[in-house]
């Protein structure tokens, strides 16, 4: 019952309630019974125990389920809100994010990111990637010890081994070998910035700079195929026993965005690996 009726909790609508009652976890048939082809609520089993505030609750509660009841016939299904069908779609959800950046879902910023990295010209499974990192949704290791998976301390520093909690923004720009790497890209890109403390600021920070003689989908690609080729490398370091190797992440950035760009998308990028490596510049 905890979250069945309506667009609210039921245990936040009734807090002390559900405080109180030791079934938080039936399913809504073991709250009830079919007497006669009717439904009767038996939501608490020994009113008498419960305190003043929770029977008025209660009595609340009753009075809000009047004329709620379990179908008889059929299976029970989930209905999406967004469209006349029912039917979830991811761009409908995409829609409400994109025109509530007022309304808590998101900042202005992160939504300009995201934007940015929904519309890049790299692979679906990359983009999800930089979807899930400007919303931090990446299972770092400061994401693993909120959820219980792993423990705090020692356990949460980064796998570069910088003695650090390892979250997005740490692990993308802060960490020292993620400054070597980017040290080495604006130096391939031409440009005389350093990375920024949190990633939305950090892409469309390189993109403010480029955005008058490049493309931002091109610029957006680059920036977020280095933190793709990061992510690859600590992965490798946690579940193969990698070796930390800031060169052969440089390279792979610089491998996975010309193939990517050139190869891999309708030639977007026309020029062969090596005039890619000696001037990306001319041909983002």
């Amino acid at each position: 019952m905890a979250r069945w009726h309506g667009r609210y909790a039921l245990q936040d609508v009734f807090p002390v309630l559900f405080s109180e009652i030791v079934n938080k976890h039936h399913s809504v048939l073991e709250m009830g019974r079919w007497e006669q082809l009717r439904w009767q609520w038996n939501v608490v089993e020994d009113e008498i125990a419960l305190s003043q505030v929770a029977r008025e609750e209660l009595l609340e509660l009753k009075q809000l389920l009047v004329g709620v009841e379990p179908k008889l016939s059929g299976e029970d299904s989930w209905v999406w809100s967004l469209n006349g069908t029912g039917t979830f779609k991811v761009k409908d959800y995409y829609n409400l994010l994109m025109r509530n950046p007022a309304g808590g879902l998101m900042e202005q910023r992160k939504i300009e990111a995201l934007d940015v990295v929904w519309n890049s010209w790299l692979p679906s499974k990359v983009r999800i990637f930089g979807w899930r990192l400007i919303k931090d949704g990446l299972p770092t290791r400061e994401q693993l010890v909120k959820r219980g998976i792993i423990a705090g301390n020692e356990d949460s520093f980064c796998v570069f081994g910088c003695q650090c909690q390892e979250n997005i923004n740490h692990l993308f720009l802060s960490c020292q070998v993620a400054v070597g790497v980017w040290e080495k890209i604006y130096l391939w890109l031409e440009l005389d910035i350093h990375p920024l403390v949190e990633c939305s600021e950090d892409l469309l920070q390189m993109i403010d700079i480029l955005h008058r003689v490049r493309s931002p989908r091109r610029v957006g690609a680059i920036w977020l195929t280095v933190c793709w080729s990061i992510w690859r490398h600590r992965n490798d370091i946690v579940f193969n026993n990698g070796v930390c190797n800031i060169a052969e992440i440089i390279y792979n950035v610089k491998m996975y965005s010309w193939w990517w760009l050139a190869i891999g998308n309708k030639c977007k990028v026309t020029c062969n690996f090596y005039e890619w490596n000696q001037c990306p510049l001319l041909y983002l």
